[in-house]
Order: structure tokens, then sequence, then C-alpha cells
């Protein structure tokens, strides 16, 4: 039986159009899950990438910071290194145990590291900061460590810590040279200061305080460092440009003093030239510029007088003559300064020296120059002055020197000057020549008397050219034994020959026959004398030896020595040779001195006496009256003769007040029983006052002249001595 429900059987149309359906919703459930795939690929990509990105930046950021990242865990218990490059594939990495990473830990650093481990290992801290040397590959190098605790145990411990590492070893170098540079700026000896780019003053050391005599630093902070200057000042502008410069100022301490000192500023362009500083070094050159115008003061000044020397002098005429500038050249020289030197001494000597350097510069230094050429020697450069004007000037300045007497042993000693004038371009257009042309006049006035100027005149140079060459002729003939030795007699009242003096004469090749009263002033003046002296008592002994042995028997000789030759402590004993090796006594020798050697040294004088008195030689005053002083020497030294200056012997024939002074000075040096010898004895109306007077000896022009020894000889073998 049907229970009212109708069932149909699908067809086969109906079973596709189910299947397709079916398929439909299939493929769109499969394209639903292959597009979340792709969303959920592309998701999981995206998030790679950003973390490749984050974890690129983290190694980026870590090369940049020159930073290497480490991790430790405590399970393994190894400690990892790893350094980054720019390019991540270039990893550097150091795994080892933390003991193995202990022993690379410099020793003096061990015990630091393992303290702020052990305090972050145990709970106490989580974060570790410490720098220490560490060796890893072949050299310590500092490192800086830091490190946080990511994940500890139920009992507090650490079991997982990462960080940071960081090399500062440059730094510390830099540190190292900052506090070395530090205690050096604090410690150095100059003063130093660091100041900003405006000039103030922002830090000083020690050195600095005490040079400008600051009682505390904070004086000298915030100053204005030109400020401090008073001379020469900070070049801002030099500065920007040359970014350091140097240069010479003067300082002013608060205690007053003035200061030299050298600067030295320097600029400083902090790290990306951000900010600057500067740098100034100062030394202190005070004594060094003392002791440089000191040295200028003698290279161009003389010592003693404070003049310009002759260095400054050339220097002065040369700038004249390149000018072309007229000018006149004063020459002096002066007159008995030696016999002050000797008799005063030296110390003596300087202050007169020092004297005329005052009236030089009082008279001559108002219009020029003036200085000391040498010695005794002075020149004043007067450019623009009139020649009479100067010679004027010359003369008041002989006046003024001449006016202080100096009292040595009981004789008056007197300074004077001789003075040469001399003109350019009038008189030499060179140097050298002008002077030579003041020097020549110099000479003129000597020549004049002494004690005068003279401007010079045409032919001067030449002439004291000539004698110039005279001395070096005269020094030649010396050395090789060229002089000629006559011998004068000396007779008694009844013409018989007693004695005979030796003296020198000069024939020169160059100049004829030169007077003794020229070229023995010019030995002396050479110190020629002594050789002179030692060639005529050399002289004497042969003569004395040929008379012995042609004749038997022979007349005692008497030879002039002079006071250079009389001081010299060697001239006792060199005369005594003299006389041993011709085989001669001394007693045969009379040895004849003026007062001039008492005057020079009169202590050395009759110690030299009394050693040849002992020698036997005999001992004669020449040239007696004819000073002031002869009276004193006498008492001083028993002379055994005195030869009677030839002054006061003239005239006593027709005037009754030099025939009474004649007796009366006979008469005194008999009471002393001192033999005498009157000299110049030319007429024969001389001879009545002689035999009155009683003298025993005599020596002129009435009984003869000066001459040969071979001449003399045959004069007194062969026939009266008249």
């Amino acid at each position: 039986m049907s229970d009212g429900t109708m069932h149909s059987t699908p067809s086969g149309s109906d079973r596709a159009a189910l299947l397709e359906r079916r398929l439909k919703r299939e493929r769109n459930a499969r394209e639903q899950a292959e597009a979340l795939l792709r969303e959920k690929t592309q998701s999981l990509y995206a998030t790679l990438q950003k973390s490749q990105s984050a974890q690129k930046d983290l190694e980026l950021a870590l090369w940049a910071s020159q930073e290497s990242f480490w991790n430790w865990e405590a399970e393994n218990d190894i400690m990892e290194f790893r350094s980054f490059s720019l390019h991540s594939e270039s990893v550097s990495t150091w795994s080892g145990t933390l003991i193995e990473l202990l022993e690379r830990v410099h020793e003096d650093d061990l015990d630091g590291l393992q303290f702020h481990w052990s305090m972050a290992l145990h709970g106490n801290r989580d974060r570790i900061e410490f720098s220490f040397r560490l060796n890893l590959d072949r050299d310590f190098q500092w490192v800086r460590l830091r490190g946080r605790v990511l994940k500890r145990g139920k009992a507090g411990e650490a079991l997982h810590i990462v960080g940071t590492t960081k090399d500062i070893t440059q730094q510390r170098k830099a540190e190292q040279s900052f506090h070395l540079m530090a205690s050096a700026f604090a410690s150095s000896r100059e003063p130093m200061l660091v100041l900003s780019p405006d000039l103030v003053i922002t830090e000083c050391n020690d050195a600095y305080i005490q040079l400008i005599a600051a009682p505390f630093k904070e004086q000298c902070i915030g100053l204005d460092f030109n400020q401090i200057f008073i001379a020469e000042k900070v070049d801002k502008v030099q500065l920007a440009l040359d970014k350091q410069i140097r240069f010479e100022s003067k300082v002013k301490t608060q205690n007053g003093e003035i200061k030299v000192v050298d600067i030295s500023v320097a600029l400083f362009e902090a790290y990306q030239q951000t900010s600057s500083y500067l740098i100034a070094t100062m030394r202190d050159i005070s004594d060094r510029k003392r002791n440089e115008a000191k040295l200028r003061q003698l290279a161009l000044h003389d010592e003693l007088t404070g003049l310009s020397n002759r260095n400054s002098l050339r220097e002065s005429i040369f700038g004249l003559v390149q000018k072309e500038q007229h000018f006149i050249l004063v020459f002096i020289d002066l007159d008995g300064f030696k016999a002050i030197n000797d008799n005063a001494g030296h110390e003596r000597g300087d202050i007169e020296l020092q004297r005329v350097g005052a009236l030089l510069t009082a008279i001559f230094g108002p219009i020029g120059e003036v200085g000391r050429w040498g010695g005794d020697e002075f020149i004043a450069v007067l450019p623009n002055q009139n020649v009479e004007e100067i010679a004027e000037r010359s003369e008041r300045l002989i006046s003024q020197i001449e006016e202080d007497a100096i009292t040595v042993k009981r004789t008056e000693l007197r300074l004077s000057a001789s003075i040469g004038i001399a003109q350019f371009p009038e008189h030499s257009s060179s140097i050298e020549s002008l002077v030579q042309c003041a020097d020549a006049a110099m000479y003129r006035a000597k020549e004049l008397g002494k004690g005068q100027a003279f401007i010079y005149e045409s032919g001067l140079y030449e002439s004291m050219t000539q004698q110039v060459s005279m001395v070096n002729d005269l020094r030649r003939t010396v050395e090789n034994h060229l002089l000629d030795f006559y011998i004068q007699g000396k007779y008694d009242l009844h013409g018989e020959l007693k004695g005979g003096e030796v003296l020198c004469r000069w024939i020169s090749g160059l100049h004829g026959v030169v007077s003794p009263a020229v070229f023995i002033p010019i030995a002396e003046e050479h110190k020629l004398d002594s050789a002179i002296g030692l060639q005529a008592l050399e002289a004497a002994c042969d003569y004395i030896s040929i008379m012995e042995s042609q004749q038997g028997d022979a007349i005692p000789l008497s030879v002039n020595i002079s006071a250079n030759q009389m001081l010299d402590p060697e001239f006792p004993n060199q005369a005594m040779c003299i006389c041993m090796d011709n085989d001669v006594s001394p007693e045969f020798i009379e040895l004849e001195l003026t007062e001039s050697v008492f005057i020079r040294d009169e202590k050395s004088a009759l110690r030299a006496l009394n050693t040849l008195k002992d020698h036997g030689f005999r001992l004669s005053l020449d040239d007696f009256g004819s000073g002031f002083s002869s009276l004193s020497y006498l008492r001083s030294f028993q002379f055994e003769v005195v030869k009677v200056d030839k002054s006061l012997i003239q005239g006593i024939h027709q005037d009754s007040k030099a025939n009474a002074l004649f007796n009366g000075l006979i008469a005194m040096l008999k009471s002393l029983r001192i033999d005498v010898v009157a000299e110049g004895v030319e007429l024969e109306s001389y001879l009545p006052f002689m035999e009155q007077a009683d003298i025993q000896l005599m020596q002129g022009f009435y009984f003869d002249k000066p001459m040969p020894y071979d001449q003399f000889l045959a004069r007194h073998t062969t026939g009266p001595n008249r």
C-alpha cells in the first residue's frame, strides 16, 4: 500500500549538475586555502625580511660603533664573541669557556674582572661594566665589556648573559696622552695658557702665575690675553691665517717689574671643527735680552770708557763715506800716558782714560761720535763741521786734559794730547787712508812739541810712510847687528885720555846717516833699545879686549842703558855674561842711566843697580841737572859717577850766576865722594872754570868727536891727544 509519498529517481542530467556544484565548492575552498597560504607565506617572508633587516641594522650599528657582540650561556659555559664588518657575511668570531677567556686577560686586570663577573653571576647585580686588557690575537688590547643578565635560575643564578665589547686601546692611549699633556702643562717650567677663540684666558699653569707674580690663579683666569702686554700684542688676523704666530713682547708683573717674553700662540680645532681653542706658550727672555744688550755694548763700545770702539767707529765712517757726506776725523793720541801707567799703576792709567773719555764726550759728543781707537788713542767722527771750529775745540780739549796733575814719588806727571785733523773728501776718499792722514797729522803735532792740534797738510802721509819704513829698516839693522859703535874720549885737566864712551851710530842704506836724536826715540818706542844696549855692551867689551891685546892696557868705557833695559830683571845677568864671554872685568864697564828709570819704577831700579854694583860694574847718573829730582836719587843710591849735563856748563865763562851754580853743584858732589864728568866741553874758554871747580874728567868736542874705534885707537897711539 502506498504511503502517499512519491519517490522519483534522478535523471542523468541531475547527477551531472550535482557533481559540478560539488566540484565548484571544492575548487573555491582550494583557491581560498591557496590564497590564505600565499598571504601567510608573504606575511612570513615579510616578517623574515624585517627580522633580517633588523639584524643587519643591529650588525651595522655595532660595526659603526666599533663594538662586538658577546653571549654566554651557563648550560655549556661558552663565551662567544662576534665582530661585524660593513657586510654581514664577514663576521669574526671567537668562542671558548670562561676559563679560557680569563687566561687571556692581563694579570693586573684579572681580579677586577672576576669580581664584576661574580657579582652578576650570583644575583647581586644584573649589569656588568668593566675595562681590562685582553689578548685575543697577539697583543693586549684595552676593551670595555658591557653586559646584562637575560635569564636566571630558580636560585637566582645567571643562566644567560649577553652584551657588547669595544676596543678602547686608542681611547686609553689618548687619555694617557691627555693626562701626560695635562701633567706637562701643569708642571712645565715655561708659562703656558689655554685661551678661548676670543683670547680670554681659560686656564694657566703655575709657571705663568710665577711669571706675573700673581698671588693666586683666579686672578689670571678670565683676563684678555692682549691686556697683559705693554708692547706688541697678538695679531688676530695673522693668527687666523697662519694658525700659529710667534713674537716678542713685554709684560708688567703685578709687582711692577717689566719682563721681556717670547710668545708662541697656536690654534687647535676640536673634533669635526665644532669648536677651537688656543695654546699660548711664553718664555721669560729678560736675562737673554740683557745679555744680548751687553754683548752689543761690548761689540760696539769700549768696556773701560763706554765710548764707541773701533768697530763702531769704522761702521760710522763707512756710512758717511758711502753717502759721500762731508765729515771731519779727529785723531787723539795721549802724551805722557805710558809714564803714568808705569809709575802710577794701570789702575790710575784706566782712571785717566775714563777722564779723557768724559772730556771727549763733553766737547765732541754733541756734534758727532766719539770712540776709543785702541790703547791711548781716540777718534771723533764729526759730520758737517767747520775745520777751524774743530781745531778750536781740539785746543780746548788739550787744555782740559792738561789741567790735572799726578804726583808720583815726588814727581809731577801730567797728561797731554797730540791731535791730528783730517777731512773727507778733501784729504782722502777712503776710510783707511783718511785715518792714516789724521794719524800723520797727529804725529806732526808730536814733532812740533806735543800738546797741540795739527790739520793735515799735503805730504804728511808720505812722511809718515817714510817713518814706518825707517822703523822697519832700524829693526832689520838691529836684528842683523849692523849698527856702528863709535867712541868719544874722556879727558882730565891735563888732556890725558882716561876713559871713553861707546856711542851708537846708524848709517842706513835707505835713509843715509840717521842722527841718534832721531833713531833712539824710535828704538825706545818700538822696544829695540834693549837689543841696542846689549850690542853696545858687547862692542865695549870687544874694544877693551883689543886694547889690552894691542897695548897691554885698556881704558874704562861707558855704555848708555835705557830705562826699559835697566828694569828688565834679566839684564844684570846678561851684562855679566857678556863680560865673562869677552874676558873683561866689569870694573872696566861704566853703565850710564838717566833719572827716568827711577820715575818708572824706583824699587825695581834700585834692586837692579845693587845687583850690578855687586857684580862690579861702575854706575853713572847721566844728564845730572837737566831734571828736577836728581838730588833725591843721589840720596836713594850711592852712584860712583855723575855726568853733569851740558846745559849747566854752557855760559859759565860769561855768566857769574851760572858759574856759581856750577861750582856749588860740583862741591856738593865732591862732598858725597862722587866722581864728576863734565860733558859738553866745546870751548877752550871753559877749561879755567873746569880747573877752578877741580873737575876730574871732561868730555866734549874740544877734545874730540865720536869716531870709529880704529880711528880712535890710531889717534891715541900715534901722538898727543890734541
